[in-house]
């Protein structure tokens, strides 16, 4: 490119941004900008320069140096919102135009048709665009035999219509076909066949055995931790384990999943991956909390649920769903945009609001801020309410939605600190105003408007966690192309079953819990000594993991060892009251870019002294509070081994094994007599020895573990 070219093209560019060119003057630009490299990386250099001294024009006046764009704490403070609507048709040119520059190289590399020439699939009836002064591509690449993606990119007029209130830019996405399933979706038995098969062939492929299936004391011991998030009483295991029905198994899950117990077990799940445990932020947990127990109890599907989260409006303590939001809100919502697509989408943005990802190169800055622009519209406001209960008058938060005929855009430096402006966009789809829908709205209809949508995945990979103590990706949240999936084919029809069945959260569930891998025991064999996802390795499921149990797990199953009874377990006021203070100990909030906790329970002191002297333990321990340990001993008509197998049946959900009978029967001998030796009557030397028993059981690794 010579001088006179170089003059021409940028001429010609200075037009096109005054909106002063001609349809033949575009054909020019087009011309100059692919003769050369030298022609494209000008164009590019203009383009950037212009959008920056736009960007100076707005925020710091006409007189100011460019250079003042570099130093962001300067430049951000003094943006003027009423300015952005004058950059906002500079952005929709620079990143349309450099879209439709990629493209054109690419077609002009692969010896496709001119620069200026549509091409269109004939099978998407995609027509050709004739109008030279707004030229389009369309790129449809192959995505594994499925039918071609359609994007289709169109650049902004040269007069106003790009402005906010009239014509946006078009990029319009037509999503796959989906591709057949190999089972059908509403049958219960050809899903748990396929889920079957899946893993059957992944073992296979490895070399390796399943473990045997779980002995019935096992698993009913690991469904009612999973479904009903304690262990199972006595009387509920002897009344499995006298059953003859061979469909006992199927019958227990149907039954747990009615009960009010799941609902409370995964309300509670839920409220701590939405908001955490620590009451250290002023929300309403309870709220929030009742909420989802009544969306778990009625089987609500998770698409409404989520809808529900993303959208809700009000004061804290009437709306629970707003308490989501209400708890992310703050620093310009961040935490609230990392969070949503963390939980929701089990995808981890948070690290692009500053740069691009280190492996998913498709994940950059304007990725994060255009997915933050959803929540620019919404704010929280402090109000006062009276308590109905108390008459007290009290403070809460409201969740309040601006008004949407007008789109709220993100600003962000980049890495070279200039100033950018991301306005709502979510999986290539652009956001326009529309009557009666606010940002939020059309968000949560992008995440479950497909079928094959990365709302189902996400919680199939939530719930496989849940159930198996490992997801198909090694972080759960953490799904991308960086990540690799252990079961892409499982995770992809399960997933598909679930959407198709309108999210229902049981059925989904059920599917789980009556696959083969569910019911395999979680001893390893040789054949499967090598599927060790705790050393590195990728999970086969050739058997049940252990998992640790959750705080909520540990405090509901403590209260089933002290004999406390359902009745009095299920007044939600004062169990929840009191389970929220009990966590109060181990969890305090943290103001970083997820809101995230710091716990002091997993595998700490805190939790090795709660075990061995807390408040829960001496209670299930004592013989006029704790329930079963009085009825236990005050039976007569039990001799010795009916005690400790009863006791053991009530911490572990089994029978002790004839060794272990044996060496507590020698350790109780052991104790009588160093007790009477010291002058300790015989009853009360008796019931102190059984104190130790039931201590040693509800402090064995066995019970803090679920397997």
């Amino acid at each position: 490119m010579n001088t006179k070219s170089r003059q021409e093209l940028l001429n010609l560019l200075e037009g096109y941004l005054e909106g002063n060119i001609s349809q033949e003057e575009l054909t020019r630009i087009e011309t100059l900008v692919l003769s050369s490299p030298e022609g494209r990386r000008l164009y590019m250099d203009f383009m950037q320069l212009h959008g920056n001294l736009y960007w100076d024009a707005a925020g710091c006046g006409a007189d100011s140096d460019v250079r003042t764009i570099q130093s962001s704490r300067k430049f951000s403070s003094h943006v003027k919102p009423i300015e952005k609507l004058r950059h906002r048709k500079v952005v929709g040119v620079l990143t349309a135009a450099a879209i439709l520059i990629c493209v054109g190289l690419m077609l002009r590399t692969s010896g496709s048709l001119p620069f200026n020439q549509q091409t269109a699939s004939n099978d998407n009836n995609i027509p050709a665009n004739t109008n030279p002064a707004s030229p389009s591509v369309d790129v449809s690449p192959d995505h594994q035999g499925m039918t071609p993606e359609i994007v289709r990119v169109q650049l902004p007029s040269k007069d106003n219509s790009d402005l906010p209130g009239t014509e946006q830019p078009v990029i319009e996405k037509v999503s796959p076909d989906l591709k057949a399933l190999p089972f059908d979706p509403s049958s219960d038995l050809e899903v748990v066949s396929f889920i079957n098969q899946e893993l059957r062939k992944t073992l296979d492929d490895h070399d390796v055995r399943p473990s045997p299936r779980s002995e019935e004391t096992e698993w009913i011991r690991r469904v009612h931790l999973d479904l009903a998030g304690r262990i199972p009483t006595s009387l509920e295991v002897e009344t499995f384990l006298n059953q003859t029905d061979p469909n006992k198994r199927a019958l227990l899950l149907d039954s747990l999943l009615e009960s009010r117990d799941f609902a409370s077990h995964f309300a509670t799940i839920w409220t701590t991956l939405l908001v955490g445990r620590s009451t250290d932020r002023v929300i309403n947990r309870k709220a929030l909390y009742t909420y989802l127990e009544n969306q778990f109890g009625n089987n609500q599907p998770w698409s409404e649920t989520v809808t529900d989260l993303i959208t809700a409006e009000g004061p804290a303590h009437q709306s629970g769903p707003t308490n989501f939001l209400l708890a992310h809100l703050n620093n310009e919502a961040v935490p609230a945009t990392a969070m949503t697509a963390r939980i929701f989408l089990c995808q981890q943005i948070q690290c692009t609001q500053c740069h691009r990802h280190p492996t998913a190169k498709d994940w950059g800055q304007e990725k994060f801020w255009e997915f933050n622009a959803f929540f620019q519209k919404t704010s929280v406001k402090q109000q006062m309410f009276v308590d109905e209960k108390t008459g007290q008058t009290k403070q809460t938060l409201e969740l309040v939605e601006a008004d949407s005929s007008q789109l709220e855009p993100s600003y962000y430096l980049d890495l070279r600190g200039v100033m950018k402006v991301a306005y709502p966009r979510f999986d290539e789809v652009e956001i326009h105003p529309e009557e009666n829908l606010t940002l939020r709205d059309q968000l949560a209809q992008l995440l479950t408007s497909e079928d094959d949508s990365q709302l189902a995945k996400a919680f199939v990979n939530r719930s496989w966690l849940h159930f198996f103590g490992h997801a198909f990706t090694r972080q759960v949240d953490d799904m991308g192309p960086h990540h690799q999936t252990s079961h892409p084919e499982l995770l992809d029809g399960v997933s598909k079953a679930f959407a198709s069945n309108q999210y229902d959260v049981r059925r989904l569930i059920r599917w789980i819990c009556l696959s083969d891998a569910y019911h395999y025991t979680s001893t390893p064999i040789a054949e499967n000594k090598i599927d060790d996802p705790d050393a590195g390795e990728t999970p086969l499921f050739s058997r049940m993991y252990l998992k640790p149990l959750s705080p909520e797990q540990i405090f509901n199953s403590l209260m089933v060892a002290s004999g406390v009874s359902p009745d009095e377990r299920r007044h939600r006021g004062s169990t929840f009251a009191q389970r929220e203070e009990w966590m109060q100990q181990f969890f305090s909030a943290l103001e970083n870019e997820e809101n995230g906790e710091l716990s002091t329970f997993d595998g700490s002191l805190s939790q090795t002294l709660m075990m061995m002297n807390g408040e829960l333990i001496q209670k299930a321990i004592d013989p006029q509070t704790g329930h079963v340990l009085r009825e236990i001993l005050s039976d007569r008509n039990k001799s010795e081994t009916d005690r400790i197998q009863d006791l053991c049946l009530a911490a572990l959900s089994r029978y002790p094994t004839k060794q272990e009978l044996e060496s507590i029967r020698k350790m109780l001998r052991n104790n009588l007599r160093q007790r009477t030796s010291r002058n300790v009557p015989s009853h009360v030397a008796y019931t102190e020895a059984f104190r130790d028993v039931y201590w040693a059981y509800l402090n064995s690794s066995e019970f803090s573990v679920n397997h």
